[in-house]
């Protein structure tokens, strides 16, 4: 594996998931977690599961990066298991809405633990309260590691079901959702999850469609960039 072919960057990613509160102890804190992680697959069905997916810890106020990630430091050297977490912001209550994205999290007993050490380390959170399941538009910070494949084209390598290609500009997730539906008219092209993201690299910013499917055939992406590319180009 060239080096000239892998790319280590930090962006976003956008995406739309239902949400609802978790119903375990949460020490008064507001927890969301997502009803279906990839709601656009619906491939293989993931079972009913005893340790949570994806939780979203939704916090007081918007804190810096910094904070966050020097809290995530302070957290993981006291906390006694695995977690991964990344700052983020969450569609709540109409309004964008800063959280912290929690992920690998191995039981929900884990999470009083989680919020107590967040507040030591100076990270507090929205009070608590019953939310019915809500579609929930979410956009989290994180670090890539991904290998080119082709022009374009990359692969997760952290994560393998994911896929990343290049679009020509920033689409709105409202512009970006109905292209996607749209295409999933097609049944040869209506299995998978779709989401934005965004790269920052020294040469600027790179938008991209991320692209969620389990046993992940590279040249199907190939063929499903060059779709979004056609309907992306009709609209200019």
């Amino acid at each position: 594996m060239s080096e000239k072919n892998i790319l280590e960057t930090v962006g976003t990613i956008t995406k739309k998931e239902i949400l609802s509160t978790i119903e375990h102890n949460t020490e008064k804190a507001l927890v969301l977690e997502t009803r279906k992680p990839y709601p656009g697959y619906h491939g293989t069905t993931i079972p009913d599961q005893l340790n949570p997916m994806s939780l979203f810890f939704v916090t007081d106020k918007k804190y810096t990066g910094e904070s966050i990630i020097r809290a995530n430091m302070a957290v993981k050297k006291e906390f006694n298991d695995t977690f991964d977490a990344v700052p983020g912001q969450i569609t709540v209550f109409n309004s964008l809405t800063p959280c912290i994205r929690i992920k690998d999290l191995k039981s929900y007993d884990k999470v009083t633990q989680l919020i107590k050490l967040y507040r030591k380390n100076g990270v507090d959170f929205m009070k608590s309260r019953k939310l019915d399941e809500f579609a929930g538009l979410i956009k989290i910070r994180k670090y890539f590691e991904l290998e080119k494949f082709d022009e374009n084209l990359y692969k997760d390598l952290q994560i393998p079901e994911m896929a990343y290609f290049v679009i020509p500009g920033l689409l709105s997730w409202s512009v970006f959702e109905n292209l996607t539906q749209n295409m999933k008219v097609n049944p040869e092209y209506n299995n998978f999850d779709a989401a934005l993201g965004v790269f920052f690299t020294p040469q600027g910013v790179i938008d991209t469609v991320r692209i969620f499917k389990r046993q992940i055939d590279m040249e199907e992406i190939k063929l499903l960039k060059s779709r979004y590319l056609q309907e992306i180009n009709r609209l200019s």
